[in-house]
C-alpha cells in the first residue's frame, strides 16, 4: 500500500507523494530507503537517510477523504541541520481550465490584497496585471515591508490561521492542509503546474526565526498535519470545516473556552484621543465611573505612557532602568498603589507590556549584543534575542517587576511576536526554533497571571492562528484606530473577516480594537465601526474618558454595544463569493440570537441580528431575503434597527440602499404580538424564564404594549409609550427573572 492509495478515491487524480528533508544550506535531501507497512485504515512509512537520521510517518483515514499525517524525525548518532521537512504531492488535476486554479490562505487579504489568488500569479507578479489567468486583478507580493519579497504562501509574520485551500474557480471540490502541531514547526507553501498542467504541491515544515534547526544525537522533532478534500470550495464560511473538525480533537479538552474575554469588556487608556496623557487619578476615576455604570466592564487596562521615556513605545526594557524609568509623577504610589485602588473599585488591573525595546534607551546602549538586528522591517527599536541565556534571565525578572510586584491580574503584550514569528534567520543559537521560544515565553507569563486573568496579542497583528490560544486569551486582527481612521476601520472590515469565516471564536476571541466615541470619525464612519465590531462579536476593549463625555451623541450608542459582548460568538456571510475578484468585500454579516442575548431560537426574542455594510465611497444597493439568513422567505418577520428603534415588516426578497460607508444593524423577530423586538440590557434565559444579570436603565423595545413590568415576582414602576411602529418600556433592572405583562 502506497500513501497514494489513502487518496485514490477523491476525484482529483492519481496523486503522488515524495518525503524527504532540507539541509542547512537548502539542498533537498531524499531518503536512500524507504518501507511501507498497512495498519488496518493507516500506514506507516519507514524512511533512513544517508546521514543516519530516520523518518517515520503514520498516515491514519479521518473520514471519507481526509487523512492525519504524524511525522516523526529521528536523528542519528552525530549533530545535524535541518532547514525543513518536505512533502511534495504532485499529479493534482481539478479538470479545469489551469488558469483557474488558485489557492486561499487566511493571510491572502493581507499580502496579496485579494482572497482567491491565482496559482500562477508567480509567473506574471511582474507585469503589472493577470488578466490573462481569468482573475483580473492587479496582483504582486505586495506586503508591509517595503522591498521584500515572500515567495512562499504561509511565511507571513502575521501568526495566520494554518491551513490553505487550493482549489479550481469552477469546481465546488477542493483540497485542505491543516496544521495539527506547532511545537516546533510551522507549514508553509509552494503550488505550480507542471508540464501537463497538473498542480505540484509542496509541503514545508519549517523554523520559525532561524535559519536551520541543530538537531542534537538522538533527538526527534515531532510535526502533524491534516490533508483533506471538501465539497465546499465554493462556500467561505466552510472551507475549513474538515480541519477545524480534527484540529478541535488534537487540542485539549475546553481549549480556549474560557469566560475571561467572552462576556465582558476591557477599557484602556491608549485610544480616543488619550494615548500616553495617563495618570493613577484619571485612571481610578474612571475606573470609579465605569464600576457604577457599564456592567460589562471588568477591567482597567494601563497601556504605554508609564515610562519616563516617551518618544516611542518601552515596555519590557523599562525595569532595566530601575525608579528613574518608571514615571512617578504620574504614578506617585507606583504600579502598586495603582492596581489596589483599581480593584477597590470593583474592576481589575491589567497592564500594557511592548516587545521592543528603543535603541536610544539603556538596555539596548549597555547590551546591544542582546538584540536582534530587525531593521529590514523597523528602524529605532528591536526586539530581544531570546535564544540567549541572559537574556531570558533578564526577562523573567522584568516581568516579576512589572506583573508580580506591580499587581496586575492580566497583561496586554504587544509588539512581541518578531522573535517567535518571522520566518527570517533572526536567533544567535539555533537548538530551538521560534515556536519552541514561544512555548517558554508565554508560559512564562502565564506563570505570573490570575488563573482567570487574560493575556492579548498585540503586533504584529494576528490573522487567528488558533495555536495562540493555548495562553492567549484574545488576539487583535486589526491596525489601531485610535481616535478614528477610516482607512484602518476599512482595511480590518477584510482582515476581519477572514478570521471570522474559519468559526473559531470558541478556540481564540477575536478582538477589534478598543471602541470608543472615535473624535478623528463622522457620524457614518463611526457607526460603520461599532456596528461591525458588534456583529461580528470582536468587542473586547472600549476606550475614551466616558465620565467626562455622557453627554456626547455617540455616548448611547456606544453603552448599549456593550451591554452583552458574548465574544467569540459565530457570525456568518450572506451571499457572498469569495473567489469574485470584483467584490473582496461582504455586504451582510449576521448572527443566530439578539445582540443582546446569548439565547437561540427562543420565543419572544430576535431569531437574528443582521449588519449590512458599504465601504465604498458611492452608494451602494444590498438585495436580501430571509433565506440567506436560514429563515424562511414564506413567513413575515419584524425588522428593527437597533439605533434608531424604528421597525417595519419583511418577506421574501427586499433591497436596502447604503451611504458611502453607510451601515445598518437590525434585529429580526417573527412577526406577531407580544415580540422583544431590542433592548440595551443583556436578557439571559433561566429555564423557561427571561431574567438580567446585572443593574440598568432598562430600555426595551416590544411589538405590544406592555402593561406592568416585574422582575423576581415584584412590579417595578416603567413607563411605555408608543414609537410608532412599536412600543419602548423603560424601568429600572436588577438581576433576577423578569416578565412583561401585556395588553
Amino acid at each position: 500500500m502506497k500513501v497514494a492509495d489513502l487518496t485514490k478515491d477523491w476525484g482529483f487524480g492519481k496523486l503522488q507523494f515524495e518525503f524527504g528533508y532540507c539541509d542547512q544550506k537548502g539542498k533537498l535531501v531524499l531518503p536512500e530507503t524507504s518501507k511501507a507497512t498497512q495498519l488496518d485504515d493507516a500506514l506507516k512509512l519507514d524512511l533512513k537517510y544517508a546521514s543516519g537520521a530516520r523518518e517515520v510517518l503514520f498516515f491514519e483515514k479521518a473520514g471519507n477523504a481526509e487523512i492525519l499525517c504524524r511525522r516523526s524525525f529521528l536523528n542519528g548518532e552525530k549533530k545535524i541541520e535541518v532547514k525543513e521537512l518536505v512533502a511534495t504531492i504532485s499529479g493534482i488535476d481539478f479538470k479545469g481550465v489551469q488558469k483557474e486554479d488558485y489557492f486561499y490562505h487566511v493571510e491572502n487579504p493581507r499580502v496579496y490584497e485579494i482572497l482567491a489568488m491565482p496559482i500562477d500569479y508567480d509567473r506574471v507578479k511582474n507585469a503589472g496585471s493577470v488578466r490573462d489567468t481569468g482573475f483580473d486583478f492587479q496582483a504582486g507580493n505586495r506586503w508591509a515591508d517595503p522591498g521584500v519579497v515572500h515567495e512562499r504562501i504561509g511565511r507571513s509574520p502575521y501568526q495566520p490561521f494554518p491551513a490553505i485551500l487550493v482549489s479550481n474557480l469552477k469546481s465546488e471540490r477542493g483540497i485542505v492542509h491543516g496544521t495539527l502541531s506547532q511545537k516546533i514547526f510551522y507549514h508553509n507553501y509552494l503550488l505550480n503546474h507542471d508540464k501537463q498542467s497538473k498542480i505540484v504541491w509542496q509541503i514545508f515544515s519549517s523554523c520559525k526565526a532561524i535559519s536551520a534547526r541543530i538537531v542534537s544525537p538522538g533527538e526527534t522533532l515531532t510535526d502533524a498535519w491534516y490533508l483533506g478534500a471538501t465539497d465546499q470550495a465554493a462556500e467561505f464560511d466552510h472551507l475549513f470545516d474538515g480541519y477545524t473538525a480534527a484540529l478541535r480533537k488534537e487540542l485539549p479538552p475546553m481549549y480556549g473556552a474560557t469566560a475571561i474575554n467572552r462576556d465582558n469588556v476591557v477599557w484602556g487608556t491608549w485610544n480616543d484621543g488619550i494615548f500616553r496623557d495617563v495618570s493613577e487619578k484619571m485612571i481610578v476615576d474612571e475606573a470609579k465611573y465605569l464600576a457604577a455604570n457599564f456592567p460589562t466592564c471588568r477591567w482597567i487596562q494601563l497601556d504605554d505612557g508609564y515610562a519616563v521615556y516617551t518618544k516611542s513605545a518601552h515596555g519590557i526594557g523599562m525595569p532595566y532602568e530601575g525608579k528613574k524609568g518608571f514615571d512617578s509623577k504620574k504614578f506617585p504610589n507606583g504600579f502598586r498603589g495603582l492596581t489596589d485602588k483599581i480593584r477597590e473599585t470593583g474592576l481589575r488591573p491589567a497592564l500594557w507590556i511592548g516587545g521592543f525595546v528603543p535603541t536610544d534607551c539603556k538596555l539596548f546602549k549597555d547590551h546591544p549584543d542582546w538584540f536582534i538586528d530587525y531593521s529590514y522591517r523597523v528602524t529605532e527599536m528591536e526586539p530581544l534575542d531570546v535564544s540567549q541565556p541572559q537574556v531570558r534571565e533578564y526577562l523573567t525578572s522584568a516581568l516579576d517587576e512589572m506583573v508580580t510586584k506591580g499587581g496586575f491580574d492580566a497583561v496586554k503584550h504587544d509588539f512581541w511576536s518578531y522573535a517567535y514569528e518571522d520566518s527570517s534567520a533572526l536567533l544567535k543559537n539555533r537548538e530551538k526554533s521560534g515556536y519552541e521560544w514561544r512555548e517558554w515565553w508565554t508560559t512564562e507569563f502565564r506563570k505570573r497571571l490570575a488563573p482567570d486573568g487574560y493575556f492579548q496579542t498585540g503586533c504584529d497583528i494576528c490573522m487567528g492562528n488558533v495555536f495562540l490560544g493555548e495562553k492567549f486569551s484574545n488576539y487583535r486582527y486589526g491596525i489601531d484606530i485610535g481616535s478614528g481612521n477610516w482607512d484602518n476601520v476599512k482595511i480590518n472590515f477584510l482582515w476581519g473577516i477572514a478570521c471570522f469565516a474559519t468559526h473559531t471564536g470558541d478556540l481564540f476571541v477575536p478582538n477589534s480594537d478598543a471602541i470608543g466615541l472615535f473624535p478623528g470619525l463622522n457620524d457614518v464612519d463611526a457607526q460603520f465601526c461599532v456596528n461591525y465590531c458588534l456583529v461580528t462579536h470582536s468587542m473586547v476593549e472600549i476606550a475614551g474618558l466616558l465620565s467626562k463625555n455622557t453627554k456626547h451623541k455617540r455616548f448611547k450608542m456606544l453603552a448599549k454595544a456593550v451591554c452583552n459582548p458574548n465574544n467569540g460568538q459565530d457570525v456568518y456571510l450572506a451571499s457572498y463569493d469569495y473567489r469574485d475578484h470584483k467584490k473582496q468585500i461582504p455586504h451582510i454579516l449576521y448572527f443566530k440570537t439578539p445582540h443582546f442575548s446569548t439565547a437561540e431560537n427562543t420565543a419572544h426574542l430576535p431569531l437574528r441580528t443582521i449588519g449590512f455594510f458599504n465601504t465604498d465611497d458611492e452608494k451602494i444597493t444590498v438585495d436580501f431575503a430571509p433565506a440567506d439568513f436560514g429563515l424562511s422567505n414564506r413567513k413575515l418577520y419584524q425588522l428593527t434597527d437597533v439605533w434608531s428603534g424604528k421597525s417595519f415588516f419583511w418577506q421574501g426578497k427586499s433591497t436596502l440602499e447604503l451611504l458611502p460607508h453607510g451601515s445598518r444593524l437590525f434585529a429580526v423577530s417573527a412577526a406577531g404580538d407580544h415580540e422583544i423586538l431590542d433592548a440595551n440590557i443583556r436578557i439571559n434565559v433561566n429555564g423557561k424564564e427571561l431574567a438580567f444579570d446585572y443593574a440598568a436603565k432598562a430600555e426595551i423595545i416590544t411589538s405590544s404594549r406592555v402593561l406592568e413590568v416585574r422582575i423576581n415576582g415584584k412590579k417595578v414602576k416603567s413607563a411605555c409609550r408608543d414609537n410608532g411602529d412599536n412600543y419602548i418600556v423603560k424601568f429600572d433592572a436588577v438581576p433576577g427573572a423578569f416578565e412583561l405583562i401585556w395588553k
